[in-house]
């Protein structure tokens, strides 16, 4: 499954890169911030996998933070190219720390129960 998670998503980096050199109205900031969103969104789906949660957890995190990674990669296509005051932006940021924090919460909370 780990080794799936990270074909999964060099594929999906590839395609937005792609659609980023093809696409006019895609721009190179929202290219790049979708590629951080893919390559984080990865990174935490392998941290799932990797860590010793159960199995209700690693299922139920699957579908969670593939579904957060799709609204997030929404919002970078939607927002407007800059940084400052970037509703989008802070919204992508907010969605990432809290699929970080509920996955060390879950971390430690699954290993004093054993």
């Amino acid at each position: 499954m780990k080794k799936m998670i990270f074909i999964i998503g060099g594929l999906a980096l590839l395609f937005n890169v792609l659609l980023g050199l093809l696409l006019s109205h895609y721009d190179y900031f929202n290219m790049g911030v979708n590629c951080g969103i893919i390559a984080l969104n990865t990174a935490l789906l392998f941290c799932v996998y990797a860590f010793n949660l159960r199995n209700a957890f690693r299922i139920s995190f699957s579908f969670l933070f593939v579904l957060l990674s799709i609204i997030e990669i929404v919002l970078g296509c939607v927002m407007p190219p800059k940084l400052q005051d970037n509703g989008c932006m802070i919204a992508c940021i907010v969605l990432i720390f809290f699929e970080i924090i509920l996955l060390i919460v879950t971390y430690f909370l699954s290993n004093r129960t054993k």
